[in-house]
């Protein structure tokens, strides 16, 4: 197989990320097809070994890993050590802690509810749905390429991941991590760009998992669509904090939505995006965030090693293009000057910001604060509304208010008096609505996405008798089978308490296995007016 090279700029011992040739792209997602066939992820133990294999490659590529980051993104390695390495580390602990209650078929019991199904065996099996396309992001390019991969795996699938080419040095690293470790009849990488990527598109594949911006998230929907198969987007958007007149210490305030918008330099998905903020409290909390902000990286962030960089220079031209734009006034919190070769732009409040400002008009991805006050609730709750659903929402305020905005507003998740802690949880699903998202994942929630629920039903050929077994076939026009509709009626759909018309019907749903007692007379109606066609086919065998 050919590679194609592109040379990553950088100073880690491998420079180039290898170019899967797009001509091969088809003969690797078929080889997936066909290993998926053959069983090769049926057993429970064989999907353990590769979550242990996994789980082997992340400790012995670590400091690899986290060197790559930093070389990317100019992460922090603790940082990097704690949001991307130790979640998937966890993730996996989940998955092998755990799979074998999860995978476990859900038994049911609906003879009670519906007489029909008494005796029968009612189950539902968790499924993996074959070969699944994950394609992660640039600004976690380590967690998000690799945390959904666990789930799929651990479900029984075979994956293609396509890491984001933007963060190369991460992108490269993952592939080693993955390709020495587990098997390539489970898991293969490409790595590309939009040549590999829209060829991936045009593979069929059992689900589509993206990570990224709005713009491919509708392609990658498309082609899901063509293949009538599933997808999870996992996009973003301009995640607001609210700081109502209620909250009672602006202090954890200011930490928490700095820590928020300066991590990774602002390029994190459910970062805070802008600061809605009630008037009353503009002018204590404004310097506030300029004094957490100093406290965190110095009085010049450049000279930080915890201080984060932009992505690419495509990005940094892009935030000071809006920055320039802005009508918004700057408050100051360091002196330094952004520098596109080094692609820093300083951590920037700009206050008295406009719902039509240019810092509004899409989702931010940096190190940039849109300040906007507000002087009702309700007012507030409007310039979220006002915009498509956001990934996470958070609210600063007192239980009343931030309830009020809770029930009033809509987001892929929201967090009360504090920022991010929702992607630490891998109990709750993650995921967005509307613009932000279709979807969700982690922990047994990523179990769910990337298999299918299999409802399967036993029934013994004895029961119900020849004569009862009748009420389910023609014919049932005429006036003696009318006795038909009515025992089908109460065998399969009885009549629930909030569907009683009569006090006399609603009290008798209190009568213990009323449902069964009800359709008794039925049954035997059933079995007199029956016996003579039993006998007649008996006579005839």
């Amino acid at each position: 197989m050919s590679k194609e090279h592109t040379t990553v700029t950088g100073a880690l011992d491998k420079g180039e990320l290898a170019f899967t040739p797009v001509e091969d792209i088809g003969g690797i997602v078929s080889g997936l097809h066909s290993s998926f066939a053959s069983g090769v992820q049926h057993s429970l133990a064989s999907r353990k070994e590769q979550l242990r294999a996994m789980l082997r490659g992340l400790r012995e590529e670590k400091r690899a890993l986290l060197d790559a980051i930093y070389h990317d993104i100019h992460k922090p390695q603790a940082e990097s050590e704690v949001t991307e390495f130790s979640s998937v580390e966890y993730e996996i602990g989940l998955f092998l802690d755990n799979i074998d209650a999860w995978s476990r078929a859900e038994c049911l019991s609906a003879g009670l509810q519906q007489p029909v199904m008494l005796l029968s065996r009612t189950e539902v099996r968790r499924e993996p749905l074959g070969t699944v396309l994950i394609i992660g992001a640039w600004n976690f390019p380590l967690r998000l390429a690799l945390l959904p991969v666990v789930g799929a795996v651990a479900a029984g699938n075979c994956v293609v991941l396509k890491p984001s080419e933007l963060s190369s040095h991460s992108a490269a690293a993952v592939e080693r991590a993955v390709t020495k470790y587990m098997d390539p009849a489970v898991i293969r990488v490409v790595q590309g760009g939009a040549e590999q990527g829209i060829e991936l598109l045009r593979q069929k594949f059992d689900h589509f998992f993206y990570t990224g911006g709005a713009a491919v998230g509708r392609s990658v929907a498309r082609a899901a669509a063509d293949c009538l198969a599933g997808v999870t987007l996992e996009l973003g958007g301009k995640t607001p904090a609210i700081v109502h007149a209620d909250v009672p210490d602006l202090g954890p305030v200011a930490t928490r939505i700095m820590w928020s918008k300066l991590s990774n330099a602002g390029q994190v998905c459910v970062s805070v995006d802008h600061l809605l903020v009630h008037r009353s409290l503009k002018d204590k909390l404004l310097p506030l965030l300029a004094e957490v902000a100093t406290s965190m990286y110095g009085e010049s962030p450049k000279l930080s090693s915890d201080y984060g960089r932009i992505v690419n220079a495509r990005h940094w031209q892009r935030l000071m293009g809006v920055l320039g734009a802005t009508r918004g006034t700057r408050f100051a919190i360091t002196d330094d000057e952004p520098d596109e070769g080094d692609r820093y732009i300083p951590p920037v409040i700009i206050d008295n910001v406009k719902p039509d400002d240019s810092l509004m008009s899409e989702e931010l991805f940096g190190p940039i604060l849109p300040v906007i006050v507000y002087d009702t609730l309700d007012e507030a709750v409007a310039l979220v509304n006002a915009g498509p659903q956001p990934l996470a929402l958070y609210v600063f305020a007192g239980s009343a208010a931030a309830e009020h905005v809770l029930s009033h507003t809509r987001s892929g998740c929201a967090v009360v008096n504090d920022t991010m802690l929702n992607v630490a949880s891998h109990v709750a699903p993650f995921g967005g609505v509307g613009n932000s998202g279709v979807g969700n994942y982690t922990g047994r929630h990523s179990l769910e996405t990337f298999t299918h629920s299999r409802y399967v039903l036993k029934r013994p050929l004895w029961f119900p008798a020849p004569g009862v077994d009748t009420v389910r076939m023609p014919p049932y026009s005429a006036p003696a089978n009318s006795w038909k509709l009515s025992l089908s009626k109460s065998m399969a759909y009885p009549r629930l308490r909030s569907l009683s018309e009569s006090f006399l019907g609603r009290l008798a749903t209190w009568i213990p296995f009323w449902r069964i007692l009800a359709i008794i007379p039925g049954l035997l109606v059933a079995m007199f007016k029956a016996q003579p066609a039993v006998r007649r086919n008996r006579s005839k065998v």
